[in-house]
């Protein structure tokens, strides 16, 4: 699990994105303040998720907002996180165009899934050996990472992000977060 330390700047997601520091915790339940008052007013019982940078690493807790009051939420951390599993992300299957430079190859493709720790991309050239360079193109808008590869089949490479912009990770994680959101 991410770890909660007072005064850590974090995001809340209510269907806007907010920022907002942790002002302490207690179990599964975090007290935030908001650093800017949301369009619409918060209500308690709404679905949220909680994005926390921890050690480098994008984490997104799913809970639900019990008290709103005076620039400050307390949201209950509903997400079941065990130590050690495998995925800390969300993933959503949106494909995106993506440009793949490894190895001295250069081929574009498509990402069969997204989240903020990495992609899945069709596979259409070799990926070779080494860190790999992806151009991810969300709307007008070009996420360059730089990866690691951990799985290869005959038709998709897995990716996991070894270096990526703290904004561009924000973006992937919104994108599957939007995608995940009860519509």
């Amino acid at each position: 699990m991410a770890k909660l330390v007072e005064g850590q700047p974090a995001r809340l997601d209510v269907g806007e994105s907010l920022a907002c520091r942790i002002i302490g915790f207690s179990g599964p339940e975090v007290v935030l303040a908001l650093e800017s008052q949301p369009q619409e007013e918060i209500e308690g019982g709404a679905s949220a998720y909680l994005l926390l940078e921890s050690e480098g690493r994008l984490q997104a807790l799913r809970g639900e907002v019990d008290a709103p009051a005076n620039g400050e939420v307390v949201l209950h951390l509903t997400d079941d996180i065990r130590l050690g599993q495998r995925r800390v992300f969300s993933r959503a299957p949106i494909p995106l165009p993506v440009r793949v430079r490894a190895g001295g190859a250069d081929w574009s493709s498509v990402t069969r899934d997204v989240s903020a720790g990495g992609v899945c991309v069709a596979r259409d050239g070799d990926a070779g050996q080494g860190p790999i360079q992806l151009t991810i193109t969300v709307a007008d808008h070009d996420v360059v990472a730089e990866a690691r590869v951990v799985r290869v089949t005959d038709s998709d490479l897995g990716v996991e992000f070894e270096h990526i912009g703290d904004q561009d990770r924000l973006l992937l994680a919104s994108l599957a977060l939007a995608y995940h959101r009860p519509r």
